[in-house]
């Protein structure tokens, strides 16, 4: 009689371990490009965690890392290693392994139509073949370019200024007649301040929380292009999951593309009130470089994306032009 009931003890025990394993996920590791409290993570990783706590039930949490933990351009081969599981970065942070990804930035920043165009699909085709799965591209905002002082009036508009940049937008100013330099952002307060730099070119967000309406006085329009972050798991990590639970995840990468849009549409309107109630006035580039800035964006993106994909950034191009998602 007793050894009937350990018996039925050791039962109920493997069964409630093996329903714990498999309704309950482990708590999984986020590294992130920017430290927690900065507008992107506040407006894409944070939808992310609770859109994956909420779509789970509360089965499924992420724990957050940023890059004190690793640095930013440092990040992409520990997710791939399977020491983080997910990451939030934006594809020119390791354009260096993977181009393709640039590619996206190119494109209508309609996050449904790039699900429905076949462009995700393809671009995590090319993300599964080192390892990685892509779980959504939240959009942010379009570029603006502030500045010291105004603008000349003459073409090319930025003919003699030196303007913060990062690699995707070096094309864009050289074609302007600017002078880039890479910088990151903590830095082009000091920058501005001194006259090291004339202006910085940054999203439609942002400029209010490092605060460079202090040291800079001008917005330059138009605006151009856009950009979208990245959020990848490893790949491993996801093919471990039960169906139900990378449903969660796949689920919650959709649907934080969708607020990351609202949210940032939003904010985007908030920031530019704030920054002219500051001070900040508009300066215009030359016509023809209005005409034209689109078009020094997207083909600058085009060029990046091959450099370490040579094969797979035109076919991704040519998917773009065929869907009628880019020029």
């Amino acid at each position: 009689m007793k050894k009937n009931r350990y018996v039925g003890l050791i039962a109920v025990v493997f069964m409630v371990l093996t329903f714990s394993s498999s309704t309950f996920a482990a708590q999984l590791r986020m590294l992130s490009a920017f430290h927690e409290n900065f507008i992107f993570n506040v407006g894409a990783t944070a939808k992310m965690i609770q859109n994956l706590e909420e779509i789970s039930g509360g089965k499924m949490k992420v724990a957050f890392h940023g890059p004190d933990v690793i640095p930013t351009f440092e990040q992409f081969q520990p997710l791939q290693a399977g020491i983080f599981d997910l990451s939030f970065t934006h594809a020119t942070y390791h354009a260096g392994t993977i181009s393709v990804g640039v590619g996206m930035d190119a494109t209508l920043a309609d996050p449904t139509k790039r699900r429905e165009s076949g462009l995700f699909d393809f671009l995590d085709k090319e993300y599964n073949k080192l390892g990685v799965k892509l779980v959504a591209l939240p959009p942010v905002a379009p570029y603006h370019f502030i500045t010291r002082n105004p603008l000349s009036g003459n073409k090319p508009s930025l003919a003699g200024l030196k303007m913060r940049s990062n690699p995707s937008l070096q094309n864009t100013i050289l074609a302007l007649g600017g002078s880039p330099v890479t910088m990151a952002g903590g830095d082009v307060y000091t920058s501005l301040q001194r006259g090291v730099i004339d202006g910085a070119a940054w999203t439609l967000v942002g400029v209010k929380d490092f605060k460079w309406q202090e040291v800079a006085n001008y917005m330059v329009r138009p605006t151009f292009g856009s950009i979208s972050m990245m959020i990848a798991m490893n790949l491993d990590k996801y093919n471990s999951l039960p169906p139900e639970q990378q449903r969660w995840i796949d689920e919650a990468g959709k649907k934080t593309e969708l607020d990351s849009l609202e949210f940032f549409n939003n904010l985007i309107e908030e920031e530019i009130a704030f920054l002219q109630n500051q001070g900040m006035k508009v300066t215009n580039m030359h016509p023809e470089d209005k005409e034209q800035v689109e078009i020094y964006w997207n083909n600058g993106l085009w060029d990046m994306a091959k450099q370490s994909s040579p094969a797979a950034g035109p076919k991704f191009r040519e998917l773009a032009i065929e869907k009628g998602m880019t020029r």
